[in-house]
């Protein structure tokens, strides 16, 4: 029996070295665009020297929105680095019992790296920078005032392709970490994404 199963072990291992020396499944493709769900957690998102400060009974919130973006990714390292558009909209209306409606759109662009980009899993990371734009609406009795802001938006984290075959995957989750700058005040944000990646 011992015999046996040291003889099984040999040639599972034998099996999965001939595995690794053989090519890879196929190899991803350089440019992708992807776009899905985004869900924001935004914090900092009432200014405290404004009214809305006084009325506005929470200061963080969840919301769901889109995402859209292209990389493409160059001949350097492997093919491996590159750079990425990302443009988001996020809406939360309303999400307090005062009735009050939080939206922010944002565009940023940046430098990306791909880990591995052979097999099923094709795991990414990212730093972007650009602009964001926030709309908050605040109801008062007998009336609604908006503050709008644009301002600086950067954003750093990774992602997680599962690569269906060479030109199309599910992006099965990507993390970000969101920083803002509205209002004269620094807000830090945490995103989560997920959607269809198409490849060419």
């Amino acid at each position: 029996m011992r015999k046996f199963a040291a003889v099984f072990v040999f040639v599972q291992l034998c099996g999965l070295f001939a595995m690794a020396q053989q090519e890879p499944l196929f190899a991803v493709p350089k440019t992708e665009i992807s776009f899905g769900y985004a869900y924001l957690h935004a914090g900092g998102i009432v200014p405290s020297d404004t009214q809305a400060s006084q009325i506005v009974s929470q200061d963080s919130t969840g919301m769901n929105g889109i995402a859209f973006q292209f990389s493409h990714y160059l001949h350097y390292m492997n093919g491996n680095l590159g750079f990425t558009i990302d443009v988001a909209l996020n809406s939360n209306k309303p999400f307090d019992a005062n009735g009050d409606g939080y939206t922010t759109q944002s565009y940023t662009a940046g430098p990306s790296y791909r880990l591995h980009r052979y097999g099923f899993f094709s795991p990414s990371i990212h730093a972007l920078a650009g602009v964001s734009h926030s709309d908050l609406t605040v109801a008062v009795p007998g009336s609604v005032f908006s503050l709008t802001d644009t301002d600086f938006a950067a954003l750093a984290g990774g992602a997680v392709d599962g690569n269906l075959t060479p030109h199309i995957a599910i992006r099965l989750a990507q993390v970000d970490y969101e920083y803002t700058h509205h209002y004269s005040a620094n807000q830090s944000s945490f995103r989560y994404l997920g959607g269809v990646v198409i490849r060419f």
